[in-house]
């Protein structure tokens, strides 16, 4: 997991030092992003980052900028490819589940998971983004999560690898389980933003930060046109891919008029 964090860490910390970053190769054939998609993608990791470093919630992130359906759209869409067996399936860094959750958890159960798993990996970038300096060798799990935290998660045999992997994940098995998984993430998150009151912004320079997102090749959407159904969208779909500052790449497509996010993903490079 740190290692998946702390490609985000770096990326922050460039953009707050005003330091450009590197810029990706674009291939030319591979379906390209058009002007106006790369400047709505844009505005959605400004709207995603800023709202985050400021509220550190994203509940009412994905009240308003979040397909209204997403949850069910992800269930449906993991659940379509597998067979009568149950298996273990990934959802966030040290954290499994097993896959006959997505038919026995409903929407409610799912969506207060996915707030609090990314709630709480969010969060953990920013406490780390407080700690770093110029001498930080490496992201260590104290300079993201506190001692409390890491011993209320260590609790938890379905947690107990989201912040230092001790072994084989055990993952999610029974509705029950997710709902003490969600509320003991949620706690977890209650006690790191007690210790965040009072403290310095994150985000030092709000007009530095979105004119970066706006401007640097880092920040360009990456395009990628279904050829079958993904998440419930039809053959044909473009579905853009936007990194934020915040170590998630934001996955995108159009409902109705504007671009919504369906799904997020940690940056793993």
């Amino acid at each position: 997991m740190l290692r998946h964090i702390s490609a985000g860490l770096i990326t922050m910390f460039l953009i707050i030092n005003g330091v450009t970053l590197a810029q990706p190769v674009t291939r030319t054939d591979e379906p390209q992003v058009t002007k106006a998609e790369e400047q709505e993608a844009r505005e959605v990791a400004i709207q995603f980052t800023i709202r985050f470093a400021e509220t550190k919630d994203l509940t009412p992130i994905v009240r308003d900028l979040y397909f209204s359906d997403f949850v069910e759209r992800y269930k449906k869409f993991k659940t379509k490819d597998l067979n009568a067996n149950p298996v273990d399936l990934y959802f966030a860094p040290g954290l499994d589940y097993n896959s006959r959750l997505l038919t026995e958890g409903d929407s409610k159960d799912w969506g207060r998971f996915y707030v609090a798993a990314n709630n709480f990996l969010l969060f953990g970038f920013i406490s780390a983004l407080k700690n770093y300096s110029d001498d930080t060798a490496d992201v260590k799990a104290t300079d993201m999560y506190p001692s409390g935290v890491i011993g209320l998660l260590n609790k938890n045999p379905n947690l107990a690898n989201m912040i230092v992997r001790k072994g084989g994940p055990k993952a999610v098995g029974s509705v029950e389980e997710m709902r003490a998984a969600t509320a003991t993430l949620e706690q977890a998150v209650t006690i790191m933003r007690e210790r965040q009151k009072g403290k310095p912004a994150v985000i030092a320079d709000k007009e530095e930060l979105v004119r970066v997102i706006k401007g640097d090749e880092f920040f360009k959407p990456r395009l990628e046109v279904t050829d079958e159904g993904i998440f419930g969208f039809p053959k044909g779909t473009r579905i853009l891919f936007m990194k934020t500052p915040l170590g998630l790449e934001l996955m995108l497509a159009r409902d109705d008029s504007q671009l919504e996010i369906f799904w997020t993903e940690i940056i793993a490079d």
